[in-house]
């Protein structure tokens, strides 16, 4: 009898174990860490080397990569971070080159952003564009008497880039309280190719949308 209950103890004891070892293989694949390098082949013999750190909760999940270009197997370029939404997120990277520039630009699913990186000026930037920003940017204010609420996100997406030229999309609230009023609008800015700044050059026509 006596070697029965140990037995049963010691079945006890490894099935407890492989619970545990599966709750927590489980938790780790469902809400991470979890690592892993995504190579990104480009032209002129370059590289992209993203690594990438998956996370979740019980709302979304979030892919933070950091990126880094090899450029003929010897130099390395940082060009910093950002974070997705999608788990497909390297099928939308292109490389833009510009006079000395080279730049990444992201769309992180809620707001887009460039990476940017020059080798010459030994300069790396970043901006995010926000359209809670709005209310601070002194052109889109010469135009309108109202601001993007706060309390509501709104969205980007980076349209299109023309040399120097960036053309961002915005979503955004106006109105604390109901009626709310929903709006697309198109904002075009200019890179200065001496530091890497942008300055707002024209506030197309704003869309009212319907939410």
């Amino acid at each position: 009898m006596k070697k029965g209950c140990l037995i049963t103890l010691g079945v006890l004891v490894l099935l407890i174990a492989g619970l545990l070892f599966g709750a927590n293989w489980f938790l780790k694949e469902a809400f991470g860490p979890k690592y892993k390098t995504i190579e990104i082949e480009l032209n002129n013999e370059r590289t992209l080397i993203c690594d990438e750190t998956y996370n979740a909760d019980f709302a979304a999940v979030f892919y933070d990569v950091n990126f880094l270009l090899v450029e003929n197997n010897k130099d390395t370029l940082k060009f910093g971070r950002a974070t997705f939404s999608n788990e497909n997120w390297q099928k939308n990277i292109k490389l833009i080159e510009f006079e000395n520039w080279l730049i990444l630009p992201i769309d992180q699913g809620t707001y887009s952003k460039i990476l940017m990186n020059n080798r010459n000026l030994k300069i790396q930037k970043d901006k995010e564009f926000s359209p809670l920003e709005l209310r601070d940017d002194k052109t889109w204010k010469s135009k309108h008497k109202d601001i993007p609420a706060w309390v509501y996100t709104g969205k980007s997406i980076i349209d299109s880039i023309v040399e120097n030229r960036l053309y961002v999309d915005y979503e955004y609230r106006i109105g604390l309280y109901e009626p709310f009023e929903f709006y697309n609008q198109t904002v075009e800015y200019e890179m200065n190719v001496e530091n890497g700044e942008f300055m707002t050059k024209k506030i197309f026509e704003r869309k009212r949308i319907r939410k």
